[in-house]
């Protein structure tokens, strides 16, 4: 008998039993990304079933439908996991006015086609330290929550207002908040001319130039991944990539890396990395 909850995470699942990742994979189209063994890798170690299901927009109880046939046993007494419209919000969203709140909807950009995440990282950075962004989508962007947590975020919270609605908010760190002590950020999105300003730091022989625009997934992830594993201190990754790689950024968050990123169209980014 295999006994979990809500709060067990989505690889102690694929550890007990792989046929998980399609059981889950089948609930809804956002948790189709567990099929990626890239996307897999990153997303299954941080995230809970309870996490999974805000991701997916579906109630706990289809995870107990898919994953009861294969002997999974939900805890006994196990509730689904309540709305987060009924669980009491942190102090410091309580106590913030609506107005005092740089709200931002970015479905129109998702329904578009486009990756929202250089206008959200933009849009972020204008916010004051101290005052709160809210992301309103239509899922809950649990890599974007897990990147802004590792750098700039004191922390978030998220409020489902519907199936379809979800109200993320960000709370800026203080000024005086302690910061890393490495001098660089680790990502940086770039005007043409600050981008070639980070380029100009390093010479022909310092780069080591990819293209992964024709690369299907998880193949960019991998062939960055794989470059930077041999990447010498001193020298840069140069990458010309098709999208804002947010699954590679949350990958690179731990680690010892400084990203630089230009996003000049929908199609053509350039992105350099180099050790910190």
């Amino acid at each position: 008998m295999k006994t979990i909850s809500e709060k067990t995470k989505i690889s102690e699942l694929i550890r007990q039993d792989p046929r998980s990742i399609d059981a889950i994979a089948s609930i809804a189209k956002p948790l189709e990304k567990l099929k990626n063994p890239i996307l897999r890798k990153i997303m299954a170690s941080r995230v809970t079933i309870a996490e999974a299901a805000k991701m997916g927009g579906a109630p706990v109880r289809e995870f107990m439908r898919v994953l009861t046939p294969l002997g999974f046993v939900f805890e006994e007494n196990q509730t689904p996991e309540p709305r987060n419209n009924s669980v009491t919000k942190p102090d410091w969203l309580q106590n913030a006015a609506h107005e005092e709140i740089d709200w931002y909807d970015v479905r129109p950009i998702i329904d578009d086609g486009a990756d929202p995440l250089k206008e959200i990282l933009g849009r972020f950075k204008t916010v004051e330290p101290g005052k709160i962004l809210c992301v309103i989508n239509s899922f809950v962007p649990t890599p974007l929550i897990h990147l802004l947590k590792q750098e700039k975020a004191e922390d978030a919270f998220v409020e489902t207002i519907s199936d379809k609605e979800f109200h993320t908010y960000f709370l800026k760190k203080q000024k005086d908040t302690p910061v890393q002590s490495t001098p660089e950020e680790k990502v940086n999105m770039h005007s043409a001319e600050t981008f070639a300003a980070v380029l100009n730091r390093f010479s022909e022989a310092q780069l080591k130039r990819i293209d992964v625009r024709a690369l299907e997934m998880p193949g960019p992830m991998e062939a960055i991944l794989g470059e930077l594993q041999s990447l010498s201190a001193g020298h840069a990754l140069y990458v010309d990539h098709k999208r804002v790689p947010l699954y590679l950024l949350e990958e690179l968050a731990d680690k010892n890396f400084s990203v630089h990123i230009h996003h000049i169209e929908e199609g053509n980014v350039k992105v350099v990395i180099f050790p910190l």
